[in-house]
């Protein structure tokens, strides 16, 4: 029997979270946590997954599937490739990974990338990168009506360090650098990232309408953040204070591009950046909590130079950028009753 193996890495946001879903700039770098799938090809017709990490085997025909749940991603992405495959097309596919579900880490985008790139690969369409990336955004978004952008696919397709424009034809250029003394620290709370991202981006598409109707000429590339804090000042509405954090967050992207090209990248200034990031997540979005918030002062007194939430928030994990002082930082995260490890650079996707 033929056999097809994938593996697929989850991904840190160094600079950009909520951003990708209103087209604009993100930084983002795979890390050393994976999802791999190992399949037999068995010609019966029947598309067999065994979840080990759930205990679940789930089974169906080499058919068009119906999307029976709001995340069936395993459906979404067969859908993509049905007609493609053989009549008699069936496989045994095996499914495990060491990537925390839940935690800002983008373990559901990494699943969907290595299930498309498994189908395209038994196909035998050989798709390029680029073109994986948007099949696995098709997949998880757009197929399944979800809130989220195109970062996460080409984060885990891509690997390495990537700046990428989230808007057509979504230019994607790989950084030739590598950033040491990453930390992620764990509340040990898990979070609910669609349903946190559908109020979110309803909130800031009503902050740009509002924008306009106060200013028509307001583009979300261009405008300033001063020239909408006019608006907020006056209305203090919530919904243009979310759409202030995501032009907070778009100018810290494109200062941290500016910095990350340079041939002399400081450390400190990275780490500035980190936590002017997060400054607006916190303030603009209000999604840290509590405990996060502990475990971030803790990691700072204890040597970590910038701190920043990954992910929608509301739980899950943050990044601490601690080089050189990663073991005294994990220590004291743990000691604070959060979980942390270390993490790296990692490749793409790989076969």
């Amino acid at each position: 029997m033929k056999e097809l193996s994938v593996s697929s890495p989850g991904r840190i946001c160094l600079f950009g979270e909520d951003v990708d879903y209103m087209r604009l700039e993100v930084i983002t770098m795979a890390i050393n946590q994976r999802i791999e799938i190992k399949g037999k090809v068995t010609n019966d017709g029947i598309i067999r997954i065994n979840l080990r990490d759930y205990n679940k085997k789930i089974k169906f025909s080499n058919q068009k599937q119906k999307i029976k749940t709001k995340r069936d991603y395993i459906a979404s992405a067969f859908n993509l490739y049905y007609e493609e495959l053989p009549s008699n097309f069936g496989v045994k596919m095996n499914v495990s990974s060491n990537l925390p579900i839940g935690k800002g880490l983008s373990s559901s985008s990494a699943f969907v990338s290595a299930l498309v790139a498994f189908f395209d690969r038994a196909a035998g369409l050989d798709s390029s990168n680029h073109e994986l990336a948007r099949k696995a955004y098709q997949a998880e978004v757009v197929n399944m009506g979800e809130p989220g952008g195109i970062m996460d696919h080409f984060a885990s397709i891509m690997g390495g360090i990537i700046y990428l424009e989230c808007s057509e034809p979504y230019k994607c250029e790989i950084l030739d650098l590598d950033l040491k003394g990453l930390v992620i620290g764990d509340t040990l709370k898990r979070k609910e990232t669609v349903e946190t991202l559908i109020v979110r981006k309803r909130e800031i598409e009503s902050g740009i309408s509002e924008m306009i109707n106060y200013d028509d000429s307001f583009n979300i590339m261009t405008y300033t953040l001063n020239e909408v804090k006019e608006l907020y000042n006056k209305k203090k509405s919530v919904n243009v204070k979310r759409l202030l954090g995501i032009l907070g967050i778009r100018d810290v992207v494109r200062e941290g591009y500016a910095i990350l090209k340079s041939k002399d990248i400081n450390k400190r200034k990275i780490a500035n950046l980190i936590n002017k990031h997060h400054k607006f997540q916190s303030e603009y979005f209000e999604n840290v909590t509590e405990k996060m918030q502990e475990l971030i002062d803790i990691s700072k007194k204890n040597g970590a130079l910038g701190c920043k939430l990954l992910g929608s928030g509301n739980g899950g994990s943050f990044l601490a950028f601690a080089p050189g002082r990663e073991d005294e930082v994990i220590k004291a995260i743990q000691a604070g009753g959060g979980g942390a490890y270390k993490v790296r650079k990692d490749k793409g996707l790989s076969f």
